[in-house]
């Protein structure tokens, strides 16, 4: 049952993040480094988000690639790391990211996204210590066509951007 509503939470999220940031009850909080924040004014959302620096990948065109982190304290939802890869993904495949070549994390997909699944958030929260500690996020994933992608995202300024999402949300 939590599985099923942090899905619905995710895919929701995803397919909504660009009209969050425009809409009037979202507020942005601005820019850290690559980072942008929004919350929800009433403060029941919260995220970050970043774009890749670095794309590979044989690929003509792609959909929206970003990582986010999101918090949603009324569903009991935080520190929720998401990553949006721009294209559809096989049934069942799994993504994978690497933290400075050194911690790397399976993650489950479902469209284009992909998410750590867990019955706890304490995978989330793992994920989360190693890329306050890091500086290169690494997420590599494979299409429905065949097609390995390979993206890179600089995680300077994440504490301070996961730091905000925190006093905004709790």
């Amino acid at each position: 049952m939590n599985f099923i509503r942090i899905l619905l939470f995710l895919t929701s999220l995803f397919f909504s993040v660009n009209l969050l940031a425009n809409d009037n009850d979202y507020k942005s909080h601005g820019t850290i480094d690559k980072w942008y924040v929004f919350s929800k004014k009433s403060k029941e959302l919260c995220y970050m988000l970043a774009e890749p620096d670095k794309s590979i990948g044989k690929y003509k065109l792609r959909g929206r690639v970003r990582v986010l982190v999101a918090h949603r304290p009324d569903a009991e939802i935080k520190n929720s790391v998401m990553l949006e890869f721009g294209y559809s993904f096989p049934e069942n495949a799994k993504a994978l990211i690497e933290i400075d070549q050194k911690k790397s994390f399976k993650l489950d997909t479902h469209e284009q996204t992909a998410w750590i699944t867990s019955k706890s958030s304490k995978r989330d929260d793992q994920v989360i210590k190693e890329m306050i500690k890091g500086t290169t996020l690494k997420a590599v994933g494979k299409s429905k066509k065949g097609t390995v992608t390979t993206d890179f995202y600089a995680l300077k300024g994440f504490s301070k951007a996961f730091k905000k999402i925190k006093d905004i949300c709790g």
